[in-house]
This record gives structure tokens, C-alpha cells and sequence, in this order.
């Protein structure tokens, strides 16, 4: 088994088993050489203070930090290229020490991400020349009034002599707005008698520095990441050349789909990183915390609720990293990963919700005394859920797939894995020239491969056949509640679950995961999947044709106790 694909912890002198495997990459090694020096209470008290990590900002860029996993192979003179395995890995490690310092990556990486799919020559460059001298990106997208909702969009370019433009407009809710090189900024394109016509979208390129039309980005003040800087600034007669747009028309809408759908998939890296700290935090307390002579860690209810938070963490690492391998296989062929990437940002940042609530409540009153890292875990992990598109959104654009995932699956190729060296990392060209295209033409495979392989754990078999009661019902509610936003998001619900176990079980035997884990694991994904079909059954506007069918679903988990125990023993080996 690799120890990495379980709940590591970077603290202390030497790295836990699995986390040497991530100091062997030069940036995470430094982020982590970083952030040891700084100290824990350094952190919280910038934390406090709501102060920019402007020491972070310097260090990243002398160690070339971001240019080593932003870069795109084209234009990078390090010899560099955009390998979403190494990205990920230093996304994790970011957020295990701080996620408003990993937020600056977050967010350059929206910023620069609209370059990479230009076709301006000119402006890939001068992006990459930016970035290689340590400077940040931002991606100017919403706005205050309208949030998500791009279509109503009112910052706009309009020509005003050949070649040349004027920009008006305000962002909201932009990270980096304070220190950003460069910023990608969607706009409307005005053009003489287009009154009643949408006006087609465009991306350029701002230099804050040489903006003198963009005002003083204002800080807004957020519940977590303090010491990040989430920004609203406004534009007002911004003169701009023709050879400052990034791409327009329906390049630009390809841009804002494939940054988001990437931007997204790498926030669940960021929940995985924020729940090992957690982890590692609540159990040491609980193992030095002395009730009527024993440890908290063995009294059994706080023993059972330790072991289920280890499995559900080691769920969303199995699920997080085998999701990647079809991100790096991507192509016009195989678009899988936009089923995969809606239940990253859907379900591996709720599931880190519930880690950490279910380690709040193992602590007690430690888990909110702000002097200790787990309260800013607590704060930090809300708002993952609702980054680069809420869980909501998600949750439907997974109910899109039902058909082809759970309904007529047509034998896809299976994907070799980066963690078992089946699958080399590095780059894959195809996201930065993908299409939207229609979600109905994605091809998957038979789910029930997966789970054969798991023979030896009875939790995965009802699983099974959970989601093939499902599967014979879901094609009709989705039809009966096809007009009901309510219902297709607890449809959503459904296939995310039934998709979130799929990847669990592949990776679960790619790894060679202990089957006293997987039965923890598939226990919980039971219940889940119970739960979440009892709500869809039950909604008032489902037909009840349709309803019935889908309580065949509903089952009940059966674990042996020695399974949880020895889970347990994992999190007592970390």
C-alpha cells in the first residue's frame, strides 16, 4: 500500500510515513522548510492581525515557487510545465499549513490559466516572464451584484478608434487584487446597434501597475483565510489595445469554463490538506488528555469517531487522487473528468465539513480557543464549498450525467494511476484548448468492475447494489424532475455519491488499501447514499412511479467491529 495515499502529517522533525514521498518535490519541500521556521503561533497571530504574508510572497519568489507548477511547458524558461500531480500535492501541503497562504496559488492560478488558453502569443510571455519573477495573477470574473452569474456581466469594452478600447466596470470578491502582475478580466464587447443582443464575452489583460483607470483594490474583511487578500476594485476609462485581449467571443467562454473547472477540482486538495492538520491536531490532544487515568483518544465513542473521520479523510485522498488520473487522460475522446471535477468541488469539500466537525466534537471546548489551529480549521473549511461555483451548482451539473453514468454505461477504457506508476505525471495539453461541448456525449464504464475487485469487503457489495437499484430508477426521476431545481440537485446528490464511491473502490484496489478500511469507508457510503435517496424519494413533486423504485436503494451497512478497530490502529501508527 502507499503510505500517501493515507492521512499524512508534516509536523515534527521527521516526516510521518507517506509525507517523505512529498518532500521528494523541491517546492513542497521548501514550502514546508518555510513554514516550520515560521512556527504555529507566528501564523495565528497574523491570523489575528489580518495582515498580508508579503514574507511568503518574497520567499515563493525567490524560490520560484509558483512558476515550478503554474508554468506551461511552451513558455517556461525553468524548464517547467503544468503536472497537476505536483500542483496537487503542493496544494495539500499548503492548506495543511495555512490555507490563506495557499489561497495566492489558488487564485494565480485563475489569473494565469486564461493565458495559457489564448492564442495571444504576446500576452503567454509576458505571463510567463511575470511569473517567473514571483508575481501573482488574479482573475477578474465577479461582480458584486452578480456573482456566478456571468450572462449578467456589466463591465464592458468599447472601441473607441481602430485597434483601441476603453474598459468600465467593477470586480468583486477577487483574490490578489492587492498585489497581482497581471489580472484576466472578463468583460462584455459593446459594439454600435447590439441593443437587444448579448454581447459577446472578452478576456484582457491588466497591469494593475500601469492601470492608472483602475482604482486602489479595498480588502474584504472574511470569516477565514484572513490574511489572504479578497478584493472589489473598479475600472473607469481604462484605455486598452487590441493586442491586450486575451480571447473573445466563444474562446472567451471556453476560458472561464475550463479555468473554473480545473480552479475547483483543486480546492479539494485544499479541504484534504486542512483535514490532515486537523487530524493530526484533535488526536494529539485527545492522546494527551488524561480522563479518570486514560487517554480522551480510548474512550470508545471518541475511539469510533476518531476512526470514522481517519476513513472518511482517507476517502477523500483515494477519491481526490484517482479523479486526477483521469484529469491527466483527458481529451477530446475522454471527458469523464467533468462528471469527476463537479464531485470534487461538490462532495470532497462537504466531506471536509464533516471531518472536522466530527473532530470538533472528539476535543470538546479545545476546538474553538483561537490560540490552537483547529478554530481556524473550522473557519477555513466553510468556505471551500463555496468557491468557483457553489456545491449547489455542482450537485446539478452532476445530475446532467445520470444517463451515461449510471444508466447506460458504454465501456470506456480504464486509466493506469500516477500513485501505482501505471500513469506518468506532467502536463496534458488538452486542457488548455478544451471544449464545453455537450455533457450527454461523455462515455463512462461499467461501475460494477470496480467493486468486484473488493470481494473481500461485504460493505463495498451493498454498496453495489445500492447503486444499481439506483441506476434502474434515475433515468425516470431525472425525467420527472427535469424542470425542478430542487430535485435535480438531490438527484445531483445521488450520482455524487454513486460517482465518489466508484473512484473510492478503483483506487482502493490500485492502492492495495486495507479491507478493514475500505469496509469503514463503504459503511459510511452506505448510510450516505441511504440518505440521500430517502430525501430524493421523498420530495412532493416526484412522481411516485418513480419514487418506490428508488427506496430499493436504501440499505444498511454491516461492519465487524475488529474492522473499526483496526482503523484505529492506522490513525494510532500516523
Amino acid at each position: 500500500m502507499s503510505a500517501s495515499i493515507l492521512p499524512v502529517s508534516f509536523d515534527g522533525e521527521s516526516p510521518c510515513l507517506g509525507a517523505d514521498a512529498y518532500l521528494q518535490d523541491p517546492p513542497v519541500l521548501k514550502l514546508v522548510e518555510f513554514f516550520r521556521a515560521k512556527g504555529a503561533a507566528a501564523i495565528i497571530a497574523e491570523d489575528r492581525a489580518e495582515g498580508w504574508y508579503g514574507d511568503w510572497i518574497a520567499y515563493q519568489a525567490e524560490h520560484k515557487i509558483y512558476a515550478s507548477v503554474l508554468g506551461a511547458k511552451a513558455y517556461s524558461t525553468l524548464g517547467r510545465e503544468f503536472d497537476l500531480f505536483k500542483l496537487c500535492r503542493l496544494m495539500e501541503a499548503f492548506a495543511y499549513f495555512s490555507p490563506a497562504h495557499g489561497y495566492s496559488l489558488q487564485v494565480s492560478f485563475l489569473g494565469i490559466f486564461p493565458f495559457w488558453m489564448s492564442a495571444n502569443e504576446a500576452l503567454k510571455k509576458e505571463a510567463a516572464v511575470a511569473l517567473e519573477k514571483g508575481g501573482l495573477f488574479a482573475f477578474g470574473l465577479s461582480e458584486k451584484a452578480h456573482g456566478s452569474d456571468i450572462y449578467g456581466n456589466e463591465t464592458v469594452i468599447r472601441e473607441t478608434a481602430p485597434g483601441r478600447y476603453r474598459a468600465d466596470g467593477a470586480k468583486f470578491y477577487i483574490g490578489n487584487s492587492n498585489a497581482a502582475a497581471l489580472i484576466s478580466v472578463l468583460a462584455a464587447k459593446e459594439k454600435p446597434g447590439q441593443a437587444g443582443k448579448r454581447k459577446p464575452f472578452v478576456f484582457f489583460a491588466l497591469r494593475p501597475e500601469k492601470a492608472p483607470g483602475m482604482s486602489r483594490a479595498v480588502k474584504i474583511r472574511t470569516m477565514g483565510v484572513k490574511t489572504a487578500f479578497v478584493g472589489g476594485f473598479e475600472i473607469k476609462g481604462h484605455d486598452l489595445p487590441e493586442s491586450d485581449l486575451l480571447s473573445e467571443g466563444r474562446s472567451a467562454w471556453e476560458a472561464v469554463f475550463g479555468t473554473v473547472t480545473l480552479g475547483k477540482f483543486f480546492l479539494g486538495f485544499g479541504s484534504i490538506g486542512i483535514c490532515e492538520r486537523a487530524l493530526h491536531d484533535a488526536y494529539a490532544h485527545a492522546r494527551g488528555r488524561l480522563l479518570y487515568g486514560k487517554p480522551a483518544a480510548d474512550m470508545p465513542h471518541l475511539q469510533s469517531a476518531f476512526a470514522h473521520a481517519y476513513a472518511k479523510l482517507a476517502a477523500m485522498k483515494l477519491y481526490a487522487y484517482r479523479a486526477l488520473d483521469y484529469l491527466r487522460v483527458a481529451s477530446v475522446g475522454d471527458r469523464r473528468y467533468l462528471l469527476w471535477n463537479c464531485v470534487q468541488k461538490a462532495k470532497v469539500s462537504t466531506e471536509g465539513e464533516a471531518v472536522v466537525r466530527l473532530l470538533s466534537e472528539c476535543i470538546g471546548a479545545k476546538a474553538f480557543e483561537s490560540d490552537a489551529r483547529f478554530e481556524s480549521a473550522l473557519r477555513d473549511i466553510q468556505l471551500i464549498p463555496g468557491l468557483e461555483g457553489s456545491t449547489h451548482i455542482n450537485f446539478a451539473m452532476a445530475a446532467q450525467f445520470v444517463k451515461n453514468f449510471l444508466a447506460a454505461p458504454a465501456g470506456a477504457p480504464e486509466v493506469g494511476s500516477v500513485l501505482a506508476g501505471t500513469l506518468a505525471s506532467g502536463e496534458n495539453p488538452y486542457l488548455m484548448a478544451a471544449e464545453t461541448g455537450g455533457f450527454p456525449g461523455v462515455s463512462f464504464e461499467d461501475p460494477s468492475k470496480a467493486y468486484a475487485r473488493l470481494s473481500g469487503v461485504p460493505n463495498a457489495a451493498i454498496f453495489a447494489g445500492q447503486t444499481r437499484a439506483l441506476a434502474a430508477a434515475a433515468a425516470g426521476a431525472a425525467e420527472s424532475l427535469k424542470d425542478d431545481v430542487e430535485g435535480m440537485i438531490a438527484l445531483g446528490k445521488c450520482v455524487a455519491v454513486a460517482a465518489y464511491g466508484q473512484l473510492i473502490a478503483e483506487n482502493a484496489v490500485l492502492m492495495k488499501t486495507p479491507d478493514a478500511l475500505a469496509s469503514v469507508i463503504f459503511h459510511q457510503l452506505v448510510e450516505d447514499l441511504s440518505l440521500q435517496v430517502l430525501k430524493l424519494s421523498g420530495l412532493p413533486r416526484l412522481d411516485e412511479r418513480f419514487s418506490a423504485p428508488l427506496r430499493d436503494a436504501i440499505r444498511s451497512p454491516r461492519t465487524a467491529p475488529a474492522d473499526l478497530a483496526a482503523v484505529s490502529a492506522l490513525l494510532g501508527a500516523a
